[in-house]
């Protein structure tokens, strides 16, 4: 369109006899007739130029609008697979808890039992570590045992590391018959289970804002922290163990440390029972078994709940 009116502006200005004289008879002529040839240039230039700006801020709109529609779907989704998750971890958390009772019931009717029976004898009292000498000695099995303290029994045997660790990391699901058989083995242990009670308060009152020990993926610190840290060692040794970085269930579980005092004494109360297990378990354990230990589901909460409470600095 500028070539088509410029063209018919030079057709006008040497095409018509006299009038490129009539133009430049003055200055104020020439003027005019400059600004009558290029004034619709510009008019059709800056038309031209709004017309693309309109066009891409069109289409960033239909952009923004699709975005929109997408987070709209994502949230109403949301709600949804948080209330469905929610309802699955209270489920089985209400099955530990029955769990729990149940193994409390049958502790309470042995005690009550060898208490009737004064004729009986007694077995000898033994821990766990003089039992698992007694087990290496006799039986040849290939896994370690625990030094934990454990009810006296002639038939009783010690916990031994793969399970301790299962036992850290609770049952599945529903269906994981053999977690829940070694969560029942482990809740025997006195110490054991007091810190597996402890795990599992702090569990459900996470879950109650929405923060679940499966969606954390923390950075695996070394087993050499988690063994400075049973020394003792705090500050930047051992900063290595708040390796969660989901900032989301920092902030939330921040607040709620601040701000409710139940969580706040259950919060604490857990960390020092795992702090007392882990200083058992570091003097017998490998390196390998510290880096599964800190893969389950209570040395998760230890490590989120250890670094919004301070106890790493």
């Amino acid at each position: 369109m500028t070539m088509f009116w410029l063209l018919a502006c030079a057709l006008y200005v040497f095409g018509v006899p006299g009038a490129l004289a009539q133009i430049t008879t003055n200055i104020l002529t020439l003027m005019i007739a400059f600004i009558a040839m290029f004034f619709p240039v510009i008019v059709i230039w800056t038309v031209a130029y709004v017309s693309n700006a309109l066009r891409g801020m069109r289409a960033e709109t239909n952009v923004l609008r699709s975005s929109m529609d997408q987070i709209r779907t994502v949230l109403a989704d949301r709600p949804a697979e948080d209330e469905s998750r929610g309802i699955k971890m209270q489920e089985q958390l209400n099955e530990i808890a029955a769990l729990t009772q149940q193994t409390d019931k049958r502790l309470n009717d042995l005690t009550t039992t060898s208490l009737i029976s004064p004729s009986e004898p007694a077995g000898p009292r033994t821990d766990a570590a003089a039992l698992a000498e007694k087990q290496n000695e006799e039986d040849d099995f290939s896994q370690t045992s625990l030094p934990l303290q454990t009810p006296s029994g002639p038939e009783r045997m010690p916990i031994t590391v793969s399970e301790f660790i299962k036992a850290l990391n609770f049952p599945d699901n529903a269906e994981d018959k053999e977690g829940f058989r070694v969560l029942r083995r482990a809740f025997e242990e006195r110490e054991l289970g007091k810190l597996l009670q402890a795990s599992q308060d702090v569990l459900t009152l996470l879950s109650q804002d929405g923060i679940y020990m499966d969606d954390l993926t923390p950075d695996k610190p070394l087993p050499a922290v988690w063994r400075r840290f049973a020394s003792g060692q705090r500050g930047l040794t051992v900063s290595a163990l708040g390796g969660i970085r989901d900032r989301s269930a920092l902030t939330l579980a921040k607040t709620r440390l601040k701000n409710d005092p139940v969580f706040r004494d259950a919060a604490h109360h857990f960390l020092r029972k795992f702090d007392q297990i882990l200083i058992e378990f570091e003097h017998t354990a490998e390196d390998h078994e510290l880096l599964e230990m800190s893969q389950t589901r209570t040395a998760r909460a230890f490590m989120l709940l250890g670094r919004v409470a301070g106890s790493f600095d």
